[in-house]
């Protein structure tokens, strides 16, 4: 009986092991840095850190630690589909390396030369998170799992939001997270009478485009998603108030550009029911919050006499003054600090930081992947998949379009929730079935 069982266990093949890239998946990797950047106060940092200190930014960089990893340890050929996100990021990281070796090569006052460290190292955790949202999501049910969490983050950072507008209270002054220290809070601010709510980020201006660019997703998630879609809905109405209390001119214009991007493949029907919810919600806000819609129409109105603009359009002399001195590779990315100006403007920002190669190295990652998006929204077969890539379009528009209006790159939910949908935009791209025809569909 012994010899048998022997003789059995034998000849039984030995089990084998599921290779590391089968067992693992990307989305469990983001959720948790996607929980980081949202749920911790932008404010909080591990002090030793400095600017960039912040978990979610320190996660980032594992981020792109482990990417490499998986890149050296590559166990199957990689689908050529989804390729030109991948190349046009690493293309942008190593030109802003580029940047960084001229600026440390150079003559550089002693106080620039942290912040362009730990500025190269953020781009390092940006790129992170695009390349391990574009190449690490299995399938499209993963996908779907992601894009709805990362919905409901936005939509739980806009009640917060909501409840810091009725109370008039900061609250999370009163949080205290073991190993982080916090700047010092001073409240909540006002614009016109109103307080301006910021959720758990830095400032209003980057809380409105966050949500612009949650915005998007949590209408497609609202009007086609096959599960709790009330949830989205009521997620989505939270959003869409917070947009119109925040008096934040780059949310409103942010998510105006996004529900465009949107209804440019809506149906007429779906078109003209999306108006009427317009007009009755901003009726609505009007009757429950007096006094926000000539708040929220100053914002437009006197623009011109607003300290924020003029501060906007006054800086380009400046800008050119510091780009004219090292056009091409710029000064070094995180080396303009505030004390010498504050842009409100990315692209001015890395047009100094980074020179022309790379605020051109930048605009192309955007439009290809903004290129991925649109043509994995007429590629894939089901309808919420292809609802999504659209979503995820406007996305990609509302997040290009808040760079303009401040200075995202140092703050790092704005920055970090852009990277996501830019990467979000490859996976569908990737995952999209591709014609046996097509030469896109060998491997290399």
């Amino acid at each position: 009986m012994t010899q048998t069982l022997a003789g059995f266990r034998a000849a039984r093949p030995a089990p084998s092991r599921p290779r590391p890239l089968a067992r693992l998946d990307g989305v469990s990797a983001l959720t948790v840095y996607l929980v980081l950047l949202l749920a911790v106060p932008s404010v909080m940092v591990m002090s030793p850190l400095g600017s960039a200190g912040s978990p979610s930014t320190v996660v980032a960089v594992g981020l792109f630690l482990l990417w490499l990893w998986f890149q050296v340890h590559q166990l199957s050929r990689r689908p050529r589909r989804g390729r030109e996100l991948r190349r046009a990021t690493l293309m942008w990281l190593v030109l802003m390396l580029a940047v960084y070796a001229h600026s440390m090569s150079g003559p550089l006052p002693a106080d620039e030369v942290s912040p362009g460290d730990f500025g190269m190292l953020k781009l390092a955790g940006f790129c992170g998170v695009l390349l391990v949202t574009s190449d690490g999501i299995r399938d499209l049910g993963r996908l779907r799992i992601f894009t709805s969490r990362l919905v409901i983050a936005v939509g739980l950072v806009a009640v917060l939001g909501l409840v810091q507008f009725l109370t008039q209270e900061l609250l999370i002054d009163r949080l205290s997270v073991p190993g982080l220290t916090s700047v010092p809070h001073t409240g909540l601010t006002e614009r016109n009478g109103l307080p301006r709510p910021n959720g758990t980020s830095t400032h209003p201006i980057e809380y409105g485009v966050v949500l612009s660019m949650g915005f998007p997703l949590a209408v497609v998630h609202a009007l086609w998603s096959p599960r709790r879609r009330w949830l989205y809905r009521a997620l989505l109405a939270v959003i869409a108030l917070d947009v119109f209390i925040s008096s934040s001119r780059s949310a409103l214009v942010c998510a105006g550009l996004s529900l465009l991007v949107l209804a440019v493949c809506w149906p007429a029907a779906l078109r003209i029911k999306a108006v009427v919810a317009a007009v009755v919600a901003t009726a609505a806000v009007y009757v429950v919050v007096p006094g926000s819609l000539g708040a929220t129409t100053k914002l437009f109105t006197l623009a011109g006499n607003d300290p924020s603009i003029t501060s906007r359009t006054g800086s380009y002399d400046l800008a050119w003054f510091f780009f004219s001195q090292s056009p091409w590779l710029g000064r070094g990315f995180g080396t303009f600090l505030p004390k010498y100006w504050i842009f409100d403007n990315a692209y001015l920002g890395l047009l100094v930081e980074g020179g022309i190669l790379g605020l051109g190295g930048f605009v192309v990652l955007i439009l290809v992947a903004a290129r991925a998006a649109q043509r994995a929204s007429v590629s894939l077969p089901d309808e919420l998949d292809r609802r999504l890539a659209q979503g995820v379009l406007a996305a990609i528009a509302s997040g290009a379009a808040g760079l303009a209006f401040f200075d995202s790159f140092g703050f790092p939910q704005s920055a970090g929730c852009f990277f996501l949908v830019l990467g979000i935009a490859g996976a569908l791209r990737r995952l999209a079935p591709v014609s046996p025809l097509d030469p896109r569909a060998t491997t290399s």
